[in-house]
């Protein structure tokens, strides 16, 4: 299974809590934690985290986007839990808009795990449908591939998820009940489950909650 959680609303979690706005990065980063583990407790083989977007990088104040390099740098941090549960680290993303220590981090850990096998986490930062999908004509265009033998499936090769299955399920956090053009590509027979917790809130129960409501589903996938 790939599940794929959009985060949303940690700022939100902090002001109901009367905490800096900047407080939520740690509370981010530290419930993301919890629910890789989770998910790897419970056999998932794909999970992909939303954990910035392109937009974010251009429209955030300088103060909040220097905790968000910081928390990108944190991955490394993470690298001891993902050897020790065999966790493969990949990323989807335009990488070179990051600094370049930042950069560095990511490409060590996902040096380091390339070889784990039990699950695969994916981090999507600075990520947008719209850039993905630029990137990708140009990918085509550069390369030597007959636009005639063109098609949906051929396509699939140059966008940053082409070693990835489509999603299963996706989840969106604090009932934004939209998809903010995440990964549109791949989703076209995708299940949505929209929890009403923030995402620090989100939890093993709601975690169960989503998995149970993908479970009843009767996947058609256009037939």
């Amino acid at each position: 299974m790939h599940l794929w959680i959009i985060m949303d609303w940690n700022r939100r979690w902090a002001k109901k809590r009367l905490l800096p706005t900047l407080a939520w990065h740690k509370a981010w980063f530290d419930n993301a934690q919890k629910i890789i583990e989770l998910a790897n407790d419970k056999w998932l083989k794909y999970l992909t985290l939303w954990a910035l977007s392109k937009e974010n990088l251009v429209k955030r104040e300088q103060d909040e986007l220097s905790w968000i390099i910081k928390m990108i740098e944190k991955l490394e941090d993470l690298l001891p839990k993902l050897q020790k549960n065999n966790i493969k680290f990949e990323t989807i993303w335009d990488i070179e808009k990051l600094p370049t220590k930042s950069q560095e981090v990511i490409k060590k850990v996902k040096l380091e795990t390339k070889n784990n096998l039990w699950m695969t986490l994916i981090v999507a930062m600075v990520y947008s449908w719209q850039d993905e999908i630029i990137r990708a004509i140009k990918k085509f265009l550069n390369s030597w591939d007959d636009i005639n033998n063109l098609d949906e499936k051929s396509f699939k090769k140059y966008l940053d998820t082409a070693l990835f299955p489509s999603p299963d399920l996706i989840i969106r956090t604090w009932w934004e009940i939209r998809h903010s053009g995440f990964l549109l590509y791949d989703s076209d027979y995708s299940e949505y489950y929209f929890s009403d917790k923030l995402w620090p809130d989100f939890d093993e129960t709601e975690l169960d909650n989503a998995l149970n409501f993908f479970n009843k589903r009767e996947r058609r996938f256009g037939k």
